[in-house]
């Protein structure tokens, strides 16, 4: 699962956004139609084995980032081999090459896990990128880690999940999950855990099954502009070197890839988290010390369904709710929302601070039924919006953000591109469609409590 306590900022960003926005026009998102200034700079194709493939240009950035995208994620980790893709993708990561030009500073390894994909890739300035993707590529295709390099791995593994075991907000993660995912195919698979037994004829497997065409993707992001092949003097605008260099991309990319065969891999049917039944709990946590740390959780929509921006919106409205109601009159150190994405998601509200015997669930449920009135959420809801923009526009400039929305919006929602038409989406919601997705997913009483305290 994603971690999801970054969310805290967000609640504080909404208090700054008040005063640069609230008094502001929309010019910070009157450009002209993002969708269509954006999408000249995608470029789609497949390989001869299927595996398809999407580049998105950003001439203003310095590097490139490319992302082998695995279908499965958590979703098909086998029980007990929780952790197995990250683990092999760190070994992956042992080959010689690698490492050299890692040493240099010539290559980043960027490794991920999500509930529905995981992604082995490298990010290297547009100067070394030919270096770099010939390594990487090698890395998958020919791995040359040792036995040595297995038991570090492996131990190093086991000693982070030794420090999340001991840390107040990851019990609180293993809390839920223990509840809500116990039965689910998202219970296993994106951290090591102590209970974990991987071994390395497990890696083996592992690589096989990942390296099917069927269930592969591959998309990059950055300067490709920069990369001239040999043509320094001829003068070419971004646009033109970078139509040029797609062709030369594709038969690299054909050359190294395109030889995966198709397995015929099909992703896993996700079923519904089952809030039914589910009796509200409070876990002791050794290392709380006098703190708490709590989650109510609750069914919300996933990317790609008709009220989702509605409800990112409403998550907005509820952070500044609960920080007035809670965080600014003491009764908690920090308190707001989260999501667990994935093809079927999990709305949290977490709360944290000392624990001083209050009824915390009491207190989160009766300050979400303080939502903000019309007229409350009148001058607030053009700062709301530039909030979930600036997001959006944001990532346009940065490799990484680029790549996380490409990513989502082709495992949520079927397109490389469906994020760039979010602006529009945004824009044309009302207040009343974020009160509707408010109530419906926050005031909703099919909810399952949870409490980490010493």
């Amino acid at each position: 699962m994603k971690i999801f306590f970054e969310k805290t900022a967000i609640a504080i960003l909404i208090f700054i956004s008040l005063n640069l926005f609230s008094c502001a026009s929309n010019r910070g998102r009157e450009t002209a139609n993002f969708y269509e200034e954006n999408i000249a700079s995608f470029a789609e194709f497949s390989l001869s084995n299927g595996i398809p493939v999407v580049l998105k240009n950003i001439p203003s950035e310095k590097n490139i980032e490319l992302r082998l995208l695995f279908e499965g994620g958590a979703s098909t980790c086998p029980r007990g081999k929780s952790g197995i893709d990250l683990l092999t993708f760190e070994l992956l990561s042992q080959s010689a090459a690698v490492k050299a030009l890692s040493s240099h500073g010539k290559y980043f390894c960027v490794n991920l896990c999500a509930n529905d994909f995981s992604t082995y890739g490298f990010s290297s300035s547009a100067e070394y990128f030919d270096e770099a993707f010939e390594a990487f590529a090698q890395s998958i295709l020919h791995p040359d880690f040792s036995h040595e390099d297995y038991l570090k791995k492996e131990s190093s593994a086991e000693n982070a999940a030794l420090d999340r075991s001991e840390n107040l907000h990851f019990a609180l993660l293993d809390a839920v999950s223990e509840n809500l995912l116990r039965t689910h195919p998202y219970y296993d698979g994106i951290f090591y855990k102590s209970t974990s037994r991987v071994s390395e004829y497990d890696i083996e497997e592992n690589l096989k099954n990942l390296l099917d065409a069927s269930r592969m993707k591959i998309i990059a992001a950055g300067n490709f502009s920069a990369l001239r092949y040999g043509e320094k003097t001829q003068r070419l605008s971004q646009e033109e070197s970078f139509a040029k260099n797609v062709g030369r991309i594709q038969e690299t990319l054909e050359e190294f890839f395109g030889a995966i065969p198709a397995n015929g891999f099909s992703a896993p049917q996700i079923p519904e988290i089952n809030f039914a039944n589910k009796k509200d709990e409070k876990k002791e946590f050794e290392f709380a010390g006098n703190y708490y740390c709590a989650a109510l959780c609750q069914k919300c929509p996933s990317r790609g369904d008709a009220d989702y921006e509605a409800f990112a919106l409403a998550t907005l409205a509820a952070d500044y709710v609960l920080r007035r109601e809670l965080v600014q009159k003491n009764i908690a150190t920090s308190c707001g929302t989260a999501i667990l994405n994935g093809k079927q998601s999990v709305a949290l509200i977490v709360s944290n601070g000392i624990n001083e015997g209050r009824d915390v669930k009491e207190n989160i449920t009766t300050a979400l039924k303080k939502f903000l009135n019309a007229e409350e959420l009148a001058p607030l809801l053009n700062a709301f919006k530039n909030i979930y923009a600036s997001k959006i526009y944001a990532s346009e400039k940065n490799c990484y953000a680029t790549l996380e929305q490409i990513a989502s919006s082709i495992f949520y929602e079927g397109s490389a591109s469906e994020y760039l038409k979010r602006i529009e989406r945004i824009e044309k919601i009302s207040a009343e469609e974020i009160r509707a997705a408010y109530e419906k997913y926050f005031l909703s009483e099919e909810n399952f409590f949870i409490e980490v305290e010493n």
